[in-house]
C-alpha cells in the first residue's frame, strides 16, 4: 500500500511541474567533479541542457532554493572560494529565450570541509625484495578529482620532486628512500596537505643470523651472555642493526646493548629474558636485509651467582668419579669432572684432609675435566662457564686413599666357618706385624648399623642375621687415609641348633659281646666332642666301665636306652638330643612250634593246638606270635585253632624273660600247616555173613580210613526207627536177629570229637524162620 501511494505523489508531482511549463531536463554538475569539496577550493556549477542549445536559454542558480546570482546566460557558474557555509542543496532552472519554456535540474549537494585533506601513501609491502619493486599508492580521503605530486628525500635531506601531476595514484620504485605524496585538485591549484613521510627499505641479499655467544645448551638464570648478529657476506660494509624479541625484556639503549649494535647483552640473565630474538642489519638508511629467523632463547631459573651459593632444582651438579678410590705406593689416580655438555665449562678442583676440615682450591679454572692426584684425601669440583661468574653446584665428593703395602687379614676364632645359633665366635682382624703403626679398624659386615673400630668383631650369640661376608682394613691413625689393602672375604655361616644322629651296627648283643655306636652332627662341621647318655636325657654323660667311647664312637655291652649330643666350644655349646637307639642282650634258650596232635594227616573242620616250647631251662617267658596267616595270633603260649580251606599258613614264636624285655629267645623256625582242601572221607562198613540163619551170628567191621591208628574211634549204628545211639568200637557182633536190619558206622578222633560223614548202609537178613 505504501508503494502504491509513493506512486500516485509522483504523477501528482510530475503533472504540478508540467502544469507550470518546467520540466527536468537540466543537469547541474560540479567541476571539481566531487561532492566533497574543501574550504578554499573553487567550484564551477555548470547547467546543461539536453538537446540544445546553450546559446538559446538563460540560466538561473539556486542554493538552498534561494538564487546564487541574477538570471545569466552563463550555463557556468564560477565559485572562487569555498567556505563550510556553501554546504547545501545546488539547482539550476534554464529559461528559453524565446518561449515561456523553462527546464529545472536535478538538487546536487556539495559538502563543503573546513580542514584542508591530507594525503596518504600506501605500499604494497614492507620493503622492495632482491631485484624487486613495489608499489606506493597515494590517496586523498577517499575522495575524487584529485592528481599527485610525489616526492622523495636523499639521505642529506634535500627533497626531490619525482613525479608532478600524475593522472594515476600509484608509483612503482625499486629504490629505499622517504617517500612522501600531496593530491591537487585537476586543472586547480588546490593542494592537499602533504602525506606523512614513509621509509622504504631495499632489501639486500646478505642474509643475518641470531647466534648465541657461547653457543651453550642451556642456559642459567644469572649467567651474562649475549646474542650477536652475524652477516653473511658482510664484507668491509658498516652495518646498523635492528632487533627484536618475544621476551618480557625488550632491547633498551645503553652500553653494549644499544639496538643498533651486533651483540646484544644479557646480564645477568634471568627467565624474563626467554623468547625469541630476531636481527637484521642496515647498510644505510634505507637499505637492509631480511630479518633472521628466530632464535629461541631458553633461560633456566637458579640462583646460582657467586655471591649466592647454587640451589634450585635445575641448577646443574657434576658428579665427580675416580678409576680408583686407592693409591697404592707411588701411585696415582685419575679424577673426572662430569657436566653436561662438557665443552661448555671450565673446572674449579678441591680438596679436604677430613669431613670436617675446609676446603682448599686445588686447581681453578682448569679446562680440562679429568685431572690426576697421588695424595690422599676428600675431593670435589665444580663447574663455570668460560669467562663468566656462572658456578654449578659442588659435585659429590670423593674419598682417595693411600694404600700401604700390607694386607689384612680376616680370621675366625675358633676356626669355624659354619656355626649354629647360640653359639660364640669371634672374627678378627689381622695385620703383619708393624710396631711402628698404630692402627685403626674398618669392617664391612651383613647386618650392622654400627661399624666397629677394633680389631676384634666378636659375636656372642650368634643368629641367622650374623650369616654372611666379612672383611676389614686397618688404618694409621697419625693418617686415616692411608690404610692396608681390604683383606679377601671370609663367609660365615649360621644355621639352626642342629640335633646330633645316633646309629648302632646291631641292636642286640651276645653273651660278652657288645654293640659298636656312632654319633655325628650335621652339616658336618669341625671341634665336635660327643657326650653318651643311657635311659634318661638328664642323666650324667656316661663313664661306666662297661661303656668305652673313642672320638664319636662306643662300645655298648650293656643293655638299655641310649642317647648322645655333641658340644664344642668355652663355654660348651651343645647340639640337641639324638633320636634314642634300644640295645638289648640275646639268651641262648631256643623256640620250637609244635602242633597237637601231630596227626599225619587234618581235615576241614578238625581242631589243632599250636604251642611254643622253649627249650632249656624253666624260667618263666612271655610268648610272641606272628604268621603269614590273615588271622593273627594271639599272645600265649598256646592257642587252638579250628582248620578251614584258608589255613595254609607259617607260624613262628619266641620268648622273652619276664622283667628283661630286652631278652629274647630269638624266632622259631616256622611250623607250616599245610590242609589238603578235603573232607574227612567216610569208613567203610563190612558185614559177615549176610545172611543168618536162626541161632547164628554175624560180624560188623567198621575201617577203611587213612592212619587208622592216627587217633580214630569207630562207632556202629543199627538203623531202627527212634535209634540214635552207636558202639564205639570197630567191630560188633549181631546175634538173635529176627528181621531184616540196616548197619552203618563213622570215625571220629579229638577233643571235643571231630566225626566223619556216615558209611554205606549194610543190611542183614535172617534165613530159615517160619
Amino acid at each position: 500500500m505504501g508503494l502504491s501511494l509513493l506512486r500516485v505523489l509522483s504523477l501528482f508531482l510530475l503533472n504540478t511541474l508540467l502544469s507550470c511549463g518546467l520540466t527536468e531536463d537540466a543537469e547541474l554538475t560540479f567541476e571539481p567533479n566531487s561532492t566533497t569539496l574543501y574550504s578554499g577550493e573553487h567550484v564551477n556549477l555548470t547547467c546543461h541542457i539536453r538537446e540544445a542549445s546553450v546559446s538559446e536559454w538563460s540560466y538561473e542558480f539556486k542554493w538552498n532554493d534561494k538564487p546564487l546570482v541574477p538570471i545569466t546566460p552563463s550555463n557556468v557558474l564560477r565559485i572562487p572560494e569555498l567556505t563550510p557555509d556553501g554546504n547545501g542543496d545546488y539547482q539550476c532552472i534554464a529559461h528559453h529565450n524565446r518561449s515561456e519554456e523553462s527546464r529545472q535540474s536535478n538538487r546536487a549537494t556539495l559538502s563543503v570541509s573546513a580542514h584542508r585533506p591530507r594525503a596518504t601513501v600506501r605500499a604494497s609491502r614492507t620493503s622492495i625484495p632482491v631485484g624487486g619493486s613495489l608499489t606506493l599508492t597515494c590517496s586523498v580521503e577517499q575522495s575524487a578529482g584529485w592528481s599527485y605530486d610525489w616526492f622523495t628525500r636523499s639521505p642529506d635531506a634535500e627533497e626531490t620532486a619525482i613525479a608532478t601531476n600524475p593522472v594515476h595514484n600509484s608509483l612503482s620504485i625499486s629504490q629505499g628512500g622517504s617517500y612522501w605524496c600531496r593530491g591537487r585538485r585537476t586543472h586547480s591549484d588546490f593542494f592537499s596537505e602533504k602525506s606523512h613521510v614513509h621509509h622504504i627499505d631495499r632489501t639486500l641479499s646478505n642474509r643475518s643470523f641470531v647466534v648465541l655467544q657461547h653457543n651453550w645448551t642451556q642456559i642459567f638464570s644469572g649467567e651474562t651472555i649475549s646474542v650477536r648478529c652475524e652477516i653473511q657476506g658482510g664484507g668491509d660494509t658498516q652495518w646498523e642493526y635492528e632487533w627484536r624479541t618475544t621476551s618480557s625484556h625488550q632491547p633498551v639503549t645503553g652500553p653494549n646493548t644499544a639496538p643498533t649494535h651486533s651483540e646484544y647483552r644479557l646480564g645477568p640473565a634471568s627467565v624474563f629474558h626467554s623468547g625469541e630474538y630476531w636481527c637484521k642489519a642496515r647498510a644505510d638508511w634505507y637499505s637492509s636485509t631480511e630479518w633472521s629467523e628466530a632464535f629461541q632463547l631458553r633461560v633456566t631459573r637458579t640462583s646460582n651467582h657467586l655471591s649466592q651459593p647454587p640451589r634450585g632444582p635445575d641448577t646443574p651438579r657434576p658428579r665427580l668419579t675416580a678409576d680408583d678410590t686407592t693409591i697404592t705406593g707411588k701411585g696415582s689416580v685419575a679424577l673426572t669432572c662430569s657436566v653436561e655438555n662438557a665443552s661448555e665449562w671450565r673446572y674449579d678442583w678441591f680438596r679436604r684432609t677430613s669431613a670436617s676440615s675446609a676446603a682448599q682450591i686445588l686447581r681453578y679454572n682448569e679446562t680440562d675435566d679429568e685431572i690426576s692426584i697421588s695424595e690422599e684425601g676428600i675431593y670435589s669440583c665444580r663447574g663455570r662457564r668460560g669467562d663468566t661468574s656462572f658456578l654449578t653446584e659442588d659435585s659429590n665428593r670423593v674419598t682417595i686413599e693411600n694404600r700401604v703395602s700390607h694386607k689384612a687379614s680376616v680370621v675366625l676364632q675358633p676356626d669355624w666357618s659354619l656355626v649354629f645359633s647360640g653359639e660364640r665366635i669371634t672374627v678378627r682382624c689381622e695385620v703383619p706385624a708393624d710396631e711402628l703403626t698404630e692402627w685403626e679398624y674398618e669392617w664391612t659386615q651383613p647386618n650392622s648399623t654400627t661399624a666397629p673400630t677394633h680389631n676384634e668383631y666378636r659375636i656372642v650369640n650368634a643368629s641367622s642375621s650374623d650369616s654372611g661376608s666379612y672383611r676389614c682394613l686397618a688404618k694409621d691413625k697419625k693418617n686415616l687415609k692411608s690404610t692396608t689393602e681390604w683383606s679377601d672375604d671370609v663367609t660365615l655361616t649360621v644355621s639352626e641348633r642342629p640335633a646330633a644322629q645316633l646309629s648302632a651296627d646291631h641292636r642286640a648283643f651276645p653273651v660278652g659281646g657288645s654293640v659298636l655306636l656312632t654319633c655325628s652332627v650335621g652339616p658336618a662341621s669341625p671341634g665336635w666332642k660327643y657326650y653318651w647318655y643311657r635311659g634318661e636325657k638328664t642323666s650324667e654323660p656316661l663313664t661306666d666301665e662297661d661303656f668305652k667311647s673313642h672320638g664319636q664312637s662306643a662300645s655298648a655291652s650293656r643293655e638299655g636306652l641310649y642317647w648322645c649330643r655333641g658340644g664344642r666350644g668355652d663355654p660348651v655349646y651343645y647340639t640337641q638330643y639324638s633320636h634314642p637307639v634300644r640295645i638289648h642282650g640275646i639268651v641262648h634258650n631256643r623256640a620250637a612250634v609244635t602242633l597237637q596232635p601231630n596227626w599225619p594227616s587234618r581235615y576241614r573242620g578238625e581242631a589243632v593246638t599250636l604251642r611254643c616250647e622253649i627249650q632249656g631251662g624253666d624260667s618263666e617267658w612271655e610268648y610272641e606270635w606272628t604268621a603269614t596267616s590273615s588271622h593273627a595270633p594271639p599272645n600265649t603260649k598256646e592257642f587252638r585253632i579250628s582248620l578251614g580251606s584258608d589255613l595254609r599258613a607259617n607260624y613262628w614264636c619266641q620268648g622273652r624273660l619276664k622283667g628283661a624285655r630286652q631278652n629274647s629267645t630269638g624266632w622259631s623256625a616256622p611250623l607250616t600247616l599245610d590242609l589238603s582242601n578235603a573232607a574227612a572221607p567216610p569208613p567203610v562198613l563190612t558185614v559177615s555173613p549176610s545172611w543168618l540163619t536162626p541161632g547164628a551170628s554175624g560180624t560188623l567191621t567198621c575201617g577203611g580210613v587213612p592212619h587208622p591208628t592216627a587217633g580214630w574211634r569207630f562207632y556202629c549204628y543199627e538203623l531202627l526207627p527212634g535209634s540214635d545211639g552207636g558202639t564205639e568200637q570197630n567191630s560188633s557182633v549181631i546175634q538173635g536177629l529176627t528181621e531184616s536190619a540196616g548197619y552203618s558206622c563213622r570215625a571220629g578222633r579229638g577233643d571235643p570229637v571231630f566225626y566223619t560223614e556216615y558209611s554205606e548202609t549194610k543190611w542183614v537178613w535172617p534165613v530159615g524162620l517160619t
